[in-house]
């Protein structure tokens, strides 16, 4: 749920605010917002001072280069933020010289041992010295004058040469070609500085690796300069006078006691009020022990309801669940993400739970998935014989209602004569369906069958969000709620359009009295009458939304399209390989094959997850029920470091 927050204003004597400022910072309270910008020298310079030390972290690698010797022990902290960026500017040098030098190496490389110095000393004797790259063309490269030609070489540029001449000016040329400007130091300079920029570079990089084994010295280091801007920056924010200072901020609802009880020890003034309409109020969520692994989801994400809508976490973790069990689709890979999690869990068990909770969820989700689709590996009884005993579909014990739901599920009928028979019986049994969904043989492709389970999905999902949204719009005493029931019917009105346009299933007759009363809800309440003029653009543009929502339920066919697709992946490289499979040799390279084909399955299903599963819930679910995720976390004034 999204915790109830307070505004609250501190008012302190001015001789005292470091000291409120530090007792709030330790009640871990109050989530800051400014009276004022903040501004000032000392809070540049503090800012400068994180940024230092934020730049020394970056270049300092999190691990040391092969043969490098990580250092154990360094100088102070302050000490090493200087070296570091010494270093920075001794490879910032290094790299302009080695760019400077390699240019004019590069360029002029040809000709050997060329120093202008010399060049120099003979023009002020009245010897030219010029240099050229020639190219082809149909003017041959010649003086217009006495001089000589020296070529020094050739390469797929051209060929170069130096004229040289005597008298008062160069001498004239004419042909295809560039003239080279003579360098500023010899080229036996050039190849020195080169050398040296190249060593200045490997004895920097080697320094920075060495300091590796110090980083968290720096991370500590920057952890309290972040400590000392933030207090700054709350300083600075603040408004008051000679006598009285003012700081002002959001506080858990549940919390002001203890801010209260703060106030009367420290003396404070204190003001709670319910926040304005407009004001920027953070949000805190507060998770139960079902909902608690969406905090690790929407960490990674990086979103969060607004404070003034609502928490959708135990809805967006359920249905996010199916998704990711829909699109990952195989026991195995489910069996594999649990034995990681676990394994990880093993090793850091003091690490944040949430994380670890939202992998064993998706795991089981996934493999109870797997298993009612009987897949594994992409494995058919026909290539692994024992995968024949992984599909509990083949026991008695399982219930026979459930064993035929579990088939009709599946994009292919039984092989099984026997096990068909009384499954087609079943599939025969729902008359409420067309003859194509009734298999005509063993094994026959029941495509329709899953994509009609996505549409379903569909319309379930898309009504928590419009049956939600009509709750939240009635308790808000907004009239528009009936709009709201207006999209709640369309919804199903699209669901059935859907299965008529994409699986062939007739609409029942009630189906376009229902699309009439949706549309007069959504014209009639879509605008309130208050703001009728302002927003009447709003109603003709509700042609486009409800074509949009037709696209929402059809949006959910991609669980089945991507799910699909990474079984067709594995199935299709099982049978390639399957020729193999007759000796060691074979199975051994079929083996590896299949590892590197099952790890790219794998993570073609976690990217089918982050993009699809996530859409769903925070696009297609969201926009039903108004929901933009406009909110930012709540984060109260704390010290950092410990």
């Amino acid at each position: 749920m999204i915790t109830p927050m307070k505004k609250v204003t501190v008012l302190t004597v001015a001789g005292a605010v470091e000291e409120t400022l530090q007792a709030l910072r330790t009640l871990e309270i109050l989530h800051l917002t400014p009276l004022q910008a903040a501004a000032g020298a000392k809070l540049n310079k503090a800012r400068g001072e994180m940024n230092r030390v934020q730049k020394a972290l970056e270049v300092v690698p999190e691990k040391a280069p092969k043969g490098v010797t990580p250092v154990k022990e360094a100088a102070p902290a302050a000490s090493l933020i200087d070296e570091i960026q010494n270093l920075v500017a001794e490879s910032k040098q290094a790299e302009i010289d080695k760019e400077q030098a390699e240019e004019e190496l590069t360029k002029l490389s040809m000709f050997k041992n060329l120093d202008p110095a010399t060049a120099a000393a003979l023009q002020a004797k009245g010897i030219y010295v010029k240099l050229y790259q020639l190219h082809d063309g149909k003017v041959p490269f010649e003086l217009d004058g006495e001089g000589v030609i020296e070529e020094f070489g050739q390469d797929e540029n051209g060929k170069y040469v130096a004229v040289v001449s005597r008298g008062d000016a160069p001498v004239a040329v004419k042909g295809n070609f560039t003239e080279l400007t003579m360098p500023q130091k010899s080229l036996a300079e050039y190849r020195e500085m080169e050398a040296k920029a190249k060593e200045t570079l490997a004895r920097v990089e080697k320094r920075l690796g060495e300091l590796s084994g110090v980083r968290e010295s720096i991370e500590d280091k920057l952890l309290e300069v972040g400590d000392d801007y933030r207090m700054v920056e709350a300083e600075a924010s603040m408004v008051g006078d000679k006598n009285v200072a003012a700081v002002q901020g959001f506080c858990p609802a549940p919390r002001v006691g203890e801010l209260e009880k703060a106030a009367r020890e420290h003396g404070w003034g204190l003001l709670v009020d319910d926040p304005a309409e407009d004001d920027d109020i953070p949000t805190l969520l507060t998770y139960s022990k079902l909902s608690r692994p969406m905090q690790f989801l929407y960490d990674i994400i990086g979103i969060s309801p607004g404070y003034k809508e609502v928490d959708v976490s135990s809805v967006f973790l359920c249905f996010f669940s199916i998704f990711f069990a829909m699109i990952v689709g195989d026991s195995a890979y489910g069996l594999l993400f649990l034995g990681l999690a676990l394994f990880a869990r093993s090793k850091m068990p003091k690490a944040n739970p949430a994380g670890f909770h939202f992998i064993y969820l998706m795991s089981i989700a996934t493999i109870v998935w797997g298993v009612i689709n009987a897949s594994f590996l992409g494995l058919s009884p026909a290539l692994a014989g024992w995968t024949y005993y992984l599909d509990i579909t083949n026991y008695g014990w399982l219930p026979e209602p459930l064993k035929n739901a579990m088939l009709w599920i599946r994009t292919s009928a039984p092989t099984d004569p026997a096990k068909f028979e009384a499954y087609k019986a079943f599939a025969q049994s729902m008359t409420f369906l067309p003859e194509s969904f009734v298999p005509k043989a063993a094994g026959a492709s029941q495509m329709q069958h899953i994509q009609l389970f996505c549409f379903c999905i569909a319309v379930v999902h898309l009504s928590i969000a419009h049956i939600w949204n009509v709750c939240v719009r009635i308790k808000r005493k907004d009239s528009t709620f009936m709009a709201q029931v207006g999209w709640l019917i369309g919804c199903w009105v699209m669901f059935f359009l859907a299965c008529q346009m994409v699986l062939g299933i007739d609409m029942p007759k009630f189906v376009i009295p229902m699309f009439i009363v949706e549309a007069v809800l959504l014209v009639l309440f879509t605008v309130p009458p208050k703001r009728l003029k302002q927003d009447f653009i709003s109603i003709p543009m509700l042609v486009l939304d409800v074509v949009n929502s037709f696209t929402d339920v059809i949006s959910y066919i991609r669980l089945f399209a991507v799910g699909m697709s990474g079984a067709a992946i594995a199935e299709a490289f099982n049978d390639m390989l399957s020729p193999l499979f007759g000796s060691a040799v074979g199975i051994a390279g079929a083996a590896f094959l299949l590892l590197f084909v099952h790890g790219l399955n794998i993570a073609l299903a976690v990217m089918g997850v982050a993009v699809h599963a996530v859409r769903l819930n925070t696009l297609e679910f969201s926009n039903g029920l108004g929901q933009e995720w406009s909110g930012f976390a709540f984060a109260p004034f704390a010290k950092q470091k410990n």
